[in-house]
């Protein structure tokens, strides 16, 4: 009894050894596999991700991380369809393995975007397994479903699903897609906001932004640009199907059995003002019901609009300040003076849409929009300012500087500010016309008209 006693000891000990061995083996195949890929000798490092998927699959998320980057770099040198394709396809397999294996160290719906957006750009699955893909990752893990291709390509094939009307998707349910998709590609830009905010803050407290600061800035750049695009993208595809002639009958269809409904009637609302149905009676009923159920910045807005054009200015104004007291989020804040700026632009009231532009951007330090916003009113008001030519075109410097500094705030608006900068410096006077009225620079120009100031002349 003594002997098969310490022979199961010997057998236990050997078994806990050859696990602890085994464990090991895989850390030390992990890291040399991890230096591989950081070398970028992908060749030796693909044979070493083969064997750890194979015999160690669990050992960490760094596995799956270093996978990614073989087989992106595959993919970018790939040269024909198919191989672009096969290789999309195991990159799917190791996304896929990676929500297996290690799921506490995964985000599920980056991941799952990731695969989605895979499986569109090299035709792999049809538009059904396609749009389940995303769907998944919006449902169940919206938080880290943010990447903006994703999410647009998310909505292109619902809209194809609405367009070929054989997947059960009405006018209806394509809005109210695009509405939750709507309010995703915001959240997330109040989020970029807000990180860009305090790096301008530290900035401008002459501090220098350390390595990861830096990192941090020029990605939130770079998908605020990819925010605007895709977004945009978006807003193409549903103005083509959402005009105020199929939107006001089918919310007044359905107003009803919404009275009640805080969210519906919000979205209602929003997206007949956006589309400038606003003066129709029923974007009045949808105010005035979503206003009593649930009083918001945008719905005093939106009361201050319709008093604003019954001519009741006093009770608009009021309306007005009601909407800025309620909205307590700076970004939030910034988004609503946008709009209150916009609509003064449209009617031209260009002193007002200043006004509200630049308290946009104290609210918003990154809404880079709204100096170019600025630099057009100055630039269409060139004609009213001065009192010859070259005093009139002297306006365009001033649009010029509003310009420069959209980019200066916003590096994601850099390329077109610099564009709009040159336009307008082509079109304010020429280094012969300063010279021919006796300027070197550095003097003053005053501006005499609603925009009033002065602009200096350039350096010659």
């Amino acid at each position: 009894m003594k002997k098969i006693f310490t022979l199961l000891v010997t057998g236990l000990f050997t078994i806990t050894s050859f696990t602890t061995l085994n464990a090991q083996d895989c850390k030390t195949k992990l890291s040399l596999f991890a230096e591989n890929a950081k070398a970028k000798n992908y060749a030796e490092a693909e044979t070493q991700l083969n064997e750890l998927r194979k015999d160690c699959p669990t050992i960490s998320s760094a596995l799956y991380a270093y996978g990614e980057r073989i087989y992106k770099y595959k993919l970018k040198n790939a040269t024909t369809d198919a191989e672009k394709t096969k290789i999309a396809e195991e990159l799917i397999q190791l996304y896929k393995d990676r929500l297996a294996n290690v799921p506490a160290k995964t985000k599920k719906g980056d991941v799952l975007g990731d695969i989605g957006t895979l499986m569109v750009d090299y035709k792999i699955g049809n538009v059904k397994s396609q749009y389940d893909t995303f769907d998944e990752a919006f449902k169940t893990d919206l938080v880290n479903f943010k990447n903006p291709k994703s999410l647009y390509q998310y909505f292109e094939l619902y809209y194809n699903m609405y367009k070929t009307g054989d997947s059960g998707v009405v006018l209806e349910n394509l809005i109210e897609k695009y509405e939750e998709l709507n309010e995703k590609f915001e959240s997330e830009s109040e989020r970029l906001a807000k990180t860009k905010n305090q790096l301008i803050a530290k900035k401008e407290a002459g501090q220098e932004l350390t390595s990861k600061e830096k990192r941090t800035e020029k990605v939130a750049d770079t998908n605020v640009k990819a925010i605007a695009i895709f977004s945009g993208n978006m807003e193409s595809l549903i103005e083509r199907e959402s005009t105020c002639e199929t939107l006001i009958p089918l919310f007044r269809k359905n107003f009803a059995e919404n009275r009640s409904n805080a969210l519906w009637l919000k979205r209602a609302a929003g997206r007949l003002d956006a589309k400038g149905c606003d003066e129709d009676p029923l974007f009045v009923e949808l105010v005035e019901a979503v206003d009593a159920l649930e009083p918001s910045a945008n719905s005093k807005r939106y009361l201050a609009g319709i008093y604003e054009r019954k001519g009741n200015l006093v009770r608009a104004e009021e309306y007005l300040n009601q909407s800025l007291d309620m909205e307590k989020d700076p970004i939030r804040k910034g988004k609503l003076l946008y709009k209150i700026a916009d609509k003064a632009k449209r009617r031209g009231q260009k002193s007002k849409a200043r006004k509200y532009y630049l308290d946009a951007v104290k609210s918003n330090p990154s809404l880079g929009g709204a100096y170019l916003k600025i630099a057009q009113l100055y630039a269409s008001s060139v004609n009213q300012c001065g009192n010859d030519e070259f005093t009139k075109r002297a306006g365009y410097w001033k649009a010029a500087e509003m310009a420069r500094k959209a980019g200066q705030v916003d590096p994601s608006l850099k390329s077109i500010a610099n564009r709009t900068v040159n336009s307008y410096m082509k079109s304010a006077p020429s280094k012969s016309d300063i010279f021919s009225k006796g300027y070197k620079g550095g003097e003053t120009v005053s501006l005499n008209c609603w925009i009033g100031g002065s602009v200096r002349v350039p350096s010659l």
